[in-house]
């Protein structure tokens, strides 16, 4: 789930400039409103990755109470429809995003398809186990670069082809090899197993800061385009 965040940021990070023509001020503040939706969502999804990271930590070493347990659960409950939601934003946004960059929702696709993108797949992964390191970290990150690649070369303007069977038994094939080696509740797990989380752990972390990194990027791109008045009305106009 990490590598899924850092690698969505990353995308949009690489098309951010074209996104931002300053010689089109009046579709660069509807622009703008959409990119500042999605970096909130993504550091929302960062901030919330790490306290699962933090608790993951406590069910591992057995320090966990039935209430961490539920805590984990409760948070993980939320990744998930958060992430669900950025989904759908992505899908809401493509059509005025393809208007400034063509290639930014077919580089989007394979994440973002509503029938067997990898977000979708993921919140699918969670619906099956709770405690699961295929749950919890999901796919390999040279997994990741693959499927993603396999899917550009099925993506149209409204995601997926029809035909996305090789991309679909990719991803099928992929998760299959991931759940034959994951451990399967992390409160359970066994030593040397337990070494194993932990440097998925590090991993995880390291994908979220690429993540917080590419945020930071984007905001400060993003102020610069519109401008510090403009863009602390969108800052308000997200506020709850």
């Amino acid at each position: 789930m990490f590598g899924l965040i850092s690698t969505l940021a990353e995308i949009l990070s690489s098309h951010w400039g074209r996104l931002l023509d300053g010689r089109q001020i009046s579709r660069d503040a509807k622009v703008a409103r959409h990119l500042v939706r999605m970096v909130v969502a993504l550091q929302d999804l960062c901030v919330r990755g790490e306290q699962l990271l933090v608790l993951a930590e406590k069910l591992l070493d057995g320090e966990g109470t039935p209430e961490t347990s539920a805590e984990f659960t409760g948070l993980l409950v939320r990744q998930a429809r958060e992430v669900a939601d950025l989904r759908s934003l992505l899908d809401d946004s493509k059509d005025l995003m393809a208007t400034i960059d063509a290639q930014l929702y077919l580089d989007l696709a394979p994440l973002a398809d509503q029938k067997s993108g990898l977000l979708t797949r993921w919140g699918r992964q969670v619906s099956l186990s709770e405690f699961s390191t295929t749950t919890l970290f999901f796919l390999p990150a040279d997994d990741l670069t693959r499927l993603i690649e396999t899917g550009r070369a099925h993506a149209g303007p409204d995601g997926l082809d029809v035909d996305r069977t090789a991309y679909v038994a990719a991803v099928a094939d992929s998760i299959r090899h991931t759940r034959a080696r994951e451990v399967r509740d992390i409160r359970l797990a066994t030593r040397s197993a337990r070494d194993q989380v932990r440097a998925e752990i590090a991993s995880a972390r390291a994908d979220l800061t690429r993540a917080k990194d590419c945020c930071s990027t984007l905001r400060d791109a993003t102020e610069t385009a519109v401008g510090p008045e403009a863009m602390a009305r969108l800052r308000h106009r997200l506020l709850p």
